[in-house]
């Protein structure tokens, strides 16, 4: 998954990411690639607001291209 979100950040193409989160509506929240701040070996460090939250690889269930297109799909 890590080189997924490296590749996106170096080619400079916007994606959203849904992952599991205990606060949000269903169970799941929503970011795009232009809140991430770093991209590590086991997750991500995303900003939300003037927060910044970790999300590990493992907690994210789908990845899409802005133009819709899908890159991961972990929902069962």
């Amino acid at each position: 998954m890590k080189q997924i979100f490296n590749k996106l950040k170096w080619t400079g193409k916007k994606a959203y990411f849904w992952y599991v989160s205990r606060g949000g509506a269903g169970g799941e929240e929503v970011a795009s690639t232009d809140d991430v701040v770093e991209v590590g070996s086991e997750g991500l460090v995303i900003r939300v607001g003037s927060r910044e939250r970790y999300i590990p690889y493992h907690r994210i269930v789908e990845i899409r291209l802005e133009s819709g297109e899908v890159l991961l799909n972990r929902r069962k």
